[in-house]
């Protein structure tokens, strides 16, 4: 920590005193509290001389307050961060405990649950919080405003990267993935910019979060698709408790029934997810009242197109499940469903192995998995958007419904590989 004086009014005859501190390559000036005769000063100090007896004192007051000062920059350094204006204030005053200062997780904590979200982003944002606290704890550290830069971003990734967790109780720990370390990090930048000097609470003059390398990381996943023929397949089987035994330790008829009046309410619930492309929340949530005139009209629960509705045609397979009977208003959980509809496409054979590879542990972690342990409820969505844009409906008109923004991401979305691909050129009149 550099301290250099200066004289405020220098051509007169006496004058205040203020301090220009460098400190992590940012000049504060602070005024001293001292005011000295202009002819005895000497750059850093009073001359002290027998025709000035207040010399001695004011060098005094000069030590003390460059003493203060010093005390609370290195403990700034040591925290990584800038003092603020009232720890300037309370130094200056002599108390060594100011008032404590709103730290970045503070105002982290009132941002999020003062916010109108989504439960979803709720708990994204949830999320991020208590694994700061946990950062703070693990490292002894308090995390302020100028505290969460690229230094913090790298350690913090790396420090999540090791550790692990459990889905559920008795199945093995797993790493997290990239991508959900990238959601936390992307609740952090959001803060940091909602709080910084660009918004209207200029809390901080912190710019990190414009940092190329305070980056969202986000990997491709490996998510599945279903195919038309692999969709119609699960359409055409019916789960009995005959063909279902194999699935259940408990062969007693009343629990067989039971199971597969289930596995047949996920299979709906997923087929009418799979050719309407809805979230499981929207379709999962289908009333009679939503059907009108041959389409299926609801405003979403979230994404970006949740102030207009989604109005989408009957494909003959949605048809087919409504007019057979069955209530599209039943309800079943979204776990119910991801667990069933793995069961019915097991039974239905499609069972081929599949490879995906992710980053665990910051290492990429190449795996095989029969396909039906990787669908879920979002595989239906996942396969509506590419089962249509393989049919040959324009994109923009299908991120109408997904409620993507743009080519790019909704690209990014489906899944088509580079062979089907080419087997969509083929079709066009231009290869004819």
């Amino acid at each position: 920590m550099k301290t250099n004086y200066f004289l405020a009014n220098p051509g007169k005859d006496k004058s205040s005193v203020f301090a220009v501190i460098n400190h992590k390559g940012k000049p504060y000036k602070i005024t001293t509290g001292v005011s000295v005769e202009v002819r005895y000063w000497n750059k850093r100090r009073v001359r002290e001389t027998a025709e000035y007896p207040e010399s001695e004192i004011i060098n005094i007051q000069l030590s003390t307050f460059e003493i203060q000062m010093m005390e609370l920059f290195n403990r700034c350094l040591i925290e990584r961060r800038h003092p603020t204006p009232a720890e300037i204030k309370a130094a200056k005053s002599g108390d060594t405990n100011p008032t404590k200062t709103e730290s970045f997780t503070d105002f982290f904590y009132k941002y999020f649950t003062n916010a109108n979200y989504h439960w979803e982003t709720y708990n994204k944002y949830n999320m991020a919080y208590k694994y700061m606290l946990k950062y703070q704890d693990a490292f002894n550290t308090r995390l302020t405003f100028d505290a969460v830069d690229v230094y913090f971003y790298d350690n913090f990734k790396r420090w999540i990267l090791r550790r692990k967790y459990r889905p559920a109780k008795g199945e093995p720990e797993k790493y997290y993935s990239l991508n959900y370390i990238g959601s936390l990090v992307k609740c952090i930048k959001k803060v940091l910019r909602e709080s910084g000097p660009e918004s209207r609470n200029r809390l901080h003059e912190n710019f990190s979060y414009r940092n190329r390398e305070f980056k969202t990381d986000a990997e491709q996943s490996d998510t599945v698709y279903l195919s038309m023929a692999e969709l119609l397949s699960i359409h055409a089987f019916t789960a009995t408790p005959d063909n279902i035994k194999a699935l259940s330790a408990d062969t007693r008829l009343e629990n067989l029934q039971r199971k597969a009046d289930a596995m047949n309410t996920a299979k709906n619930k997923f087929l009418i997810g799979a050719f309407t492309a809805l979230r499981v929340s929207d379709f999962n949530r289908l009333k009679e009242v939503n059907i009108q005139s041959g389409m299926i009209r609801i405003r979403p629960r979230k994404g970006r197109g949740k102030n207009e509705d989604i109005v989408i045609p009957i494909h003959p397979v949605v048809r087919q499940i409504i007019e057979s009977g069955f209530a599209i208003d039943t309800p079943i959980s979204e776990q119910k469903i991801n667990k069933h509809i793995k069961e019915v496409c097991q039974l239905v054979g499609i069972t081929a192995e599949v490879s995906t590879a992710r980053t665990e542990g910051g290492h990429l972690v190449e795996r095989t998995h029969p396909k039906y342990k990787l669908v879920s409820t979002h595989t239906a969505r996942r396969s509506g958007a590419t089962n249509m844009y393989k049919a040959g409906i324009p994109a923009i008109s299908i991120m109408k419904i997904t409620g993507h923004r743009t080519e790019r991401s909704f690209m990014r979305y489906i899944r088509i590989s580079q062979e089907e691909n080419a087997q969509l050129l083929a079709a066009h009149p231009f290869f004819s």
